[in-house]
């Protein structure tokens, strides 16, 4: 994972309005909180999409509604958080990137130390020619095309997951589009990352570092990291799941499995090390015990010993994975396919 120099930034364009998020509990051990309005531009839920029954990424018109992720909560102690602030007309769609209608933020552990993701587990990345104080973005014209904003809808709801609520916010940007902001600082994918987890915008131009999850910037570059294997996927099931893109293979937790072209079939035998192993998390039977079929013919499915004892399942004798980073359900990753890795069906 070499680092990527971006491409050349444009002169900073008119200055953003703040829209500064409002605070929200983070009590772990309470229900998820309903979702408070964050300075009238976008709604924070401490939890999951998945708890509330939202699948892919946001973007699909089917994803399934919800106004609340508290059961107790009525529709009566949803409204006044609605309503504090007069509605915002939806901003116009970004050249960069199309918003979409809800976002989730979670953590993961990678390389560098614990990053920020999406839901599907891009890395999100800060960039030190914005400012926090006031949250205001610089990156506009080509250079959001190397490094696309956080977008959401207006009125969308943010999903926190394993961070604080009271760190993020939203600003209006140079095109009226709404973007999430990480302890102020405008949050950013980078366009050179191909894979779930993958940090390749680590460090461009000196100037991009991935966020920890307080919203402060992970300095270290990947060379002084020690690269890990990540530990295996461990699941009880395998489950024929019929999604917008056709039928998947998923775990336990409704995630997607791969299968990665460079390995064996016959015999079957994993290829995928070092950084691969890294980013890829081998699907083994949980406990060492077998693994439950759903709408998957049984002849297809066996497994292989691996060199720490695990139980790898393979589909059709291809070694099976799921991506580490990745925290979406019912959803593939297509850009995955030009580094080898096939959705399982």
């Amino acid at each position: 994972m070499a680092r990527t120099p971006a491409s050349a930034l444009t002169a900073p364009l008119a200055a953003v309005v703040l829209f500064a998020a409002a605070c929200a509990g983070n009590d772990s051990s309470a229900p998820p909180a309903a979702p408070v309005l964050a300075g009238g531009e976008i709604q924070l839920v401490d939890a999951p999409a998945s708890t509330v029954g939202l699948t892919g990424d946001g973007s699909a018109d089917d994803a399934a509604p919800a106004a609340t992720t508290n059961p107790a909560a009525t529709a009566e102690s949803v409204a006044p958080a609605a309503t504090t602030k007069s509605p915002v007309p939806t901003p116009p769609t970004s050249d960069a990137q199309a918003s979409v209608k809800w976002v989730q933020l979670s953590t993961n552990k990678a390389p560098i130390g614990e990053t920020v993701t999406d839901v599907t587990g891009f890395t999100l990345y800060r960039f030190a020619g914005d400012s926090a104080e006031p949250p205001a973005s610089k990156c506009t014209g080509e250079c959001a095309k190397s490094w696309p904003p956080v977008l959401i809808q207006a009125g969308g709801r943010v999903f926190v997951d394993g961070m604080k609520t009271d760190d993020i916010g939203a600003i209006r940007r140079p095109d009226g589009g709404v973007q999430v902001t990480i302890g102020g600082w405008p949050a950013y994918r980078f366009a050179g990352d191909t894979v779930p987890g993958d940090l390749n915008g680590q460090g461009a131009d000196d100037a991009w570092f991935a966020f920890a999850p307080d919203g402060k910037a992970i300095d270290a570059l990947i060379a002084t990291a020690v690269v890990k294997a990540a530990q295996p996927d461990r699941t009880t099931t395998l489950v024929a799941k019929k999604g917008r893109e056709g039928s998947i293979i998923v775990d336990d937790d409704g995630a997607t499995t791969y299968r990665f072209n460079e390995d064996d079939t016959d015999p079957p035998a994993s290829n995928c090390k070092g950084v691969c192993a890294a980013l890829w998390q081998p699907v083994v039977a949980k406990n060492g015990g077998k693994v439950t079929l759903e709408g998957i013919d049984e002849d297809r499915v066996w497994w292989l010993r691996r060199k720490d004892g695990t139980k790898q399942v393979t589909l059709d004798g291809s070694p099976l994975y799921r991506n580490v980073a990745d925290k979406s359900t019912d959803t593939i990753i297509a850009s995955a396919a030009a580094q080898g890795w096939t959705a399982a069906r």
